[in-house]
């Protein structure tokens, strides 16, 4: 009776660990292929953005003024502004507003305006503020993904690194990273128009 015991609770044992262990395994197949999939789209949506940008100071650097609206200059500016727009959109759809990283990238996004005269430059640094911030993200994110693809001994080693990697990105913030220059000259930019 003793023996047949132990054996129905080794039975149980044994079925409760294939449940959690299969749990688990679905868990971190789809949560990780989702956030891969979200960490491309993302990559894809900065990057079309950042072309964007760069057609817009491309344009500006060769025209000073917007407010022709016969030219074809300005039909072209109109017609990048609109794509950048749009693409702007999208990217605020996909990202955290409660993240750190996120919302240094929201507010960048969403300073930039473009008025009669804007200087190509500034569109320049913004776009290339963007770029660096989303690679903070990006790294940031697919170090999730490892994180919870592995092993509880690797969690366990690595429990600390999202920490570690906030404070290497604030102190990078504090410094090349800043976005104060920027949003200030934007601020004038959004008053003049």
């Amino acid at each position: 009776m003793i023996v047949a015991l132990i054996a129905l609770v080794g039975a149980l044992a044994g079925v409760l660990t294939s449940y959690l262990v299969a749990g688990r395994t679905v868990y971190i197949n789809s949560i990780t292929a989702e956030r891969s999939k979200w960490i491309d789209k993302l990559r894809t949506n900065i990057a079309a953005h950042s072309g964007l940008l760069a057609e817009l100071s491309f344009t500006l650097h060769g025209q000073k003024v917007i407010k022709n609206e016969g030219s074809g200059m300005a039909s072209l500016v109109v017609n990048v502004l609109t794509k950048i727009n749009n693409s702007a959109a999208i990217i605020q759809l996909q990202l955290n507003p409660w993240n750190e990283i996120d919302k240094n990238i929201l507010s960048l996004i969403e300073s930039i305006v473009i008025c009669d005269g804007t200087d190509h430059n500034l569109v320049d640094e913004a776009d290339k503020l963007l770029i660096a911030h989303s690679q903070w993200l990006l790294k940031a994110e697919w170090e999730k993904v490892k994180y919870e693809a592995h092993g509880a001994f690797y969690r366990w080693w690595h429990n600390n690194d999202d920490e570690k990697r906030l404070k290497e990105y604030r102190a990078w913030v504090g410094k090349e990273g800043s976005l104060t220059d920027v949003l200030a000259r934007f601020a004038k930019e959004k008053a003049r128009k």
